[in-house]
């Protein structure tokens, strides 16, 4: 186990009434003007943080995924990830199907519940908002990644794309082959598809997947993006006619859980893909930011290397959103936010403690 370099914590405290927010906490960034952005990856919003004393985030403010997208959300997103660039909030969902879970009650519905993979089409989202003035008021227009021409479709673009990749295309097999355009078969928790790293640099995209992993490999996708009218996003074909490239790394076995960029590095958190305990381990790419080409990366000094992990074995505390903090100096640490807190970890009835460890 690599020993995780503590530097202390900081707490958020949650208005009164959104205290559940903080039980399920999947991603951080901070914004160009202070501000502290979380997501949960169980309800349908994003939540702003403003620094009010020493070590402590405040003035929480809500924002509504309806009021932010500017379309009726009626289904759980289940958003993974954000990062901040260029006065824009971007977001990913996981791109996922996922499987009932059984509830221990009565074994042949537990069986009928282990057959039912449920596919909800808001998880397949990928999208960048303005920044909302002095972050209140609404909204302007988003810009999603969606299916082009059929905005019920199941999918979005990018898993059409994906569908076609000889390393990833077997793992988005359809649900039914009656509709080869339509649901995932294998949910994310069953070693499919399961976006949650996202990080933004200029106009380039990167995806960091959970799910699969290829032999132990993990992979993280990079594009860019453009605009294609009606509100829409869309890979960018090169001249070649490729739209996107893959980077295959040795994270140990563990899948990508985060992104987050230090210079011209990439941060990554890796975790297993399964619902099993095991290591949460925080890796550098270096140069990942730079990266051109499909590569493959195996553990070495100065390209690739394992820094400290953040829990082992246990079922509460589980590291999910990682941003860049400046404790003592700018940008020598990084503050990490936790899904199912444990006791210690909350405080009092609207607070929670988020960890900052040194770079």
């Amino acid at each position: 186990m690599l020993h995780a370099p503590l530097l202390g914590r900081v707490l958020l405290r949650f208005d009164s009434g959104k205290e559940e927010l903080h039980e399920d906490l999947s991603a951080a960034v901070f914004s160009a003007d202070g501000g502290l952005w979380v997501a949960s990856d169980e309800h349908h919003s994003l939540e702003r943080f403003a620094p009010v004393s020493p070590r402590v985030f405040g003035e929480h403010r809500h924002f509504a995924m309806a009021e932010l997208l500017g379309e009726e959300v009626r289904e759980e997103v289940d958003l993974e990830a954000l990062d901040f660039q260029d006065g824009h909030l971007w977001f990913v969902g996981s791109h996922s199907a996922k499987r009932k879970k059984p509830k221990g009650k009565a074994m042949v519905k537990d069986l009928e519940r282990l057959a039912t993979v449920e596919h909800q089409p808001w998880r397949f989202l990928l999208a960048r908002v303005p920044l909302p003035e002095n972050a209140s008021g609404s909204a302007r227009p988003a810009k999603l990644m969606r299916a082009e021409g059929r905005q019920d479709s199941g999918v979005n673009v990018l898993v059409e794309l994906l569908r076609q990749d000889a390393h990833l295309g077997p793992f988005l097999a359809p649900a039914s082959p009656d509709d080869p355009d339509g649901a995932l078969a294998i949910p994310s928790k069953d070693n499919g598809l399961d976006i949650e790293g996202l990080a933004v640099h200029g106009d380039q995209v990167f995806l960091g997947l959970r799910g699969p992993v290829l032999r132990g490999y993990a992979v993280l996708l990079q594009m860019e993006v453009e605009e294609v009218g009606d509100g829409l996003l869309a890979p960018r074909r090169t001249k070649k006619g490729g739209a996107y490239q893959k980077h295959f790394l040795d994270l140990d076995g563990l899948g990508i859980r985060e992104l987050c960029r230090h210079g011209e590095d990439l941060l990554i958190l890796a975790g297993p893909t399964m619902p099993v305990d095991g290591p949460i381990r925080l890796f550098r790419l270096h140069k990942g930011l730079l990266l051109s080409g499909d590569t493959l990366h195996s553990q070495e000094p100065g390209v690739l290397e394992p820094l400290f992990d953040l829990k082992n074995g246990s079922r509460d505390d589980n590291a999910e959103g990682v941003a860049v903090f400046s404790w003592f100096a700018p940008n020598d640490s990084v503050l990490v936010v936790y899904d199912t807190p444990s006791p210690q970890r909350r405080y009092g009835p609207d607070g929670v403690l988020a960890d900052v460890f040194r770079l």
